[in-house]
């Protein structure tokens, strides 16, 4: 399979598959809490947030989500490689936007961001807090989120750009 394009509509698939069984798998988990676990900061929010889940009886879905999440970024981090593959071939040579090596090396940053994330939830789950977890898991998700959009960005752009930008077939 040597179309990237090809490649990045199966891994799309995939993904979303991937993202909705999450999601069946953890309901009637709030996928916002998941999110909102990331973003929690500090030690001492971390275990009012863990003790809300343990009353609602959630804390094993939202354990069950975190593992699950591990092969996530593998998935959405393929799909980015070769939609900057793709979006990047698609260009004119001498492009500025051609700049697919800086995009993959963002994309592999951002999976590995995300690992790292999900340690740090996992410490925060089964460990008594501490806020170099909370403070890991928000700087963490923060970069992930941030480089994940840069790479989104330049895809949208890059498909979106008039014809004189785009490769003349």
């Amino acid at each position: 399979m040597k179309n990237k394009g090809l490649r990045l509509i199966l891994l799309f698939l995939l993904s979303a598959g991937w993202f909705i069984l999450m999601r069946e798998m953890t309901a009637p988990l709030n996928p916002a809490s998941i999110l909102e676990f990331e973003f929690i900061g500090t030690a001492a929010k971390a275990e009012n947030f863990i003790s809300n889940l343990r009353q609602l009886g959630h804390l094993e879905l939202i354990t069950l989500s975190i593992y699950l999440d591990f092969i996530f970024p593998l998935l959405y981090g393929a799909m980015f490689y070769y939609g900057s593959a793709w979006a990047c071939g698609q260009l004119a040579e001498g492009s500025i936007l051609k700049r697919f090596k800086l995009l993959s090396n963002l994309t592999v940053i951002a999976v590995a961001c995300d690992m790292v994330e999900n340690i740090s939830l996992l410490q925060l789950i089964y460990f008594v807090p501490t806020d170099l977890f909370a403070n890991a898991a928000y700087l963490f998700a923060g970069i992930k989120f941030i480089l994940l959009s840069i790479v989104l960005l330049h895809f949208l752009v890059s498909t979106l750009l008039p014809g004189k930008e785009r490769k003349t077939n």
